[in-house]
């Protein structure tokens, strides 16, 4: 076994990019065509109000409103999840065969077989410890602060209640944070397996995950400049004598159409960015591979 290099292993996304250019453009591909096809997928089986409810719900982070849009929508917000689960499973093993099996390389390393499945099961198994060690520890924690609240105690378990959370969750992703591309290489899941390969090593994966999370608000930040400079240039040369409606406004149009071909595609980098790093560090750690600079 080899040491970690935490800044080598969170580039791994961009030499990923550089040296395989158009294999990050299928990718894209990918994405701009399945993402589509799931919103098109949600208005179909979704109703106008049923949509609106989604639409305001879906970046709470109370547990309770989610449990609660996921009994009023069934087995169709069901279907939506395992659906958006998969295609993400299929593109993260693309990127991960990218990364630790880079002569698998036909199809733009996509496939649709048994790591797939396995990704798939990891990413569940990931929520459910995030609901372990953030959801329900965070519940008792705001239980606690509101019946000790106007109490000086109350102010004091909240702040110390939400840095144990805090540290706890931290503590529990980066140990877990090979778990994926530990099963997708040894061909099963073990968490066993992979909380021990990290051991030791927390803090240089916690500076490569410091540095991945920059690095997708950095790719974020350009991905909105560059649909904001696209959808300006394509709209400079169209009369401003339209009225100023979202329906009317050739140049409003324009942008949005900019922001939503040019979403899945940064979205697609940032993947790649994320996706990467882990599977860079497993090869460091669990093969002591070189990768390539």
């Amino acid at each position: 076994m080899t040491g970690l290099s935490p800044t080598r292993a969170a580039f791994e996304g961009f030499r990923i990019m550089r040296r395989q250019p158009l294999v990050v453009l299928a990718w894209a591909v990918f994405s701009l065509v399945t993402l589509p096809l799931l919103g098109l997928l949600v208005k179909i089986v979704l109703g106008d109000q049923q949509r609106a409810d989604l639409a305001l719900r879906s970046g709470s982070a109370d547990p309770r409103e989610i449990l609660d849009m996921v009994s009023q929508l069934g087995g169709v917000m069901v279907l939506l999840i395992v659906l958006a689960l998969v295609l993400g499973a299929i593109l993260s093993a693309a990127i991960m065969r990218a990364v630790l099996q880079p002569r698998q390389r036909r199809f733009a390393y996509l496939r649709i077989g048994r790591e797939d499945v396995r990704l798939l099961v990891v990413s569940l198994i990931t929520w459910a410890a995030a609901l372990m060690v953030t959801v329900i520890p965070g519940g008792v924690v705001a239980l606690a602060t509101a019946l000790l609240a106007g109490t000086p105690a109350g102010g004091w378990v909240g702040f110390i209640g939400g840095l144990i959370v805090l540290g706890l969750s931290t503590w529990v992703a980066v140990r877990l944070s090979l778990l994926a591309p530990h099963a997708f290489m040894i061909g099963h899941i073990d968490p066993r397996a992979a909380w021990l390969l990290t051991h030791g090593q927390f803090w240089k994966l916690l500076g490569m995950v410091i540095i991945v999370i920059v690095s997708c608000i950095g790719v974020s930040i350009l991905g909105a400049t560059v649909s904001s400079l696209v959808g300006a240039l394509l709209g400079s040369g169209l009369e401003d004598d339209i009225p100023r409606s979202v329906g009317g406004n050739p140049r409003v149009i324009l942008a949005l159409l900019a922001n939503l071909l040019l979403a899945p595609v940064f979205l697609t980098l940032q993947a790649v960015i994320v996706t990467a790093a882990p599977a860079a560090a497993y090869g460091q750690l669990a093969r002591g591979e070189a990768l390539d600079v």
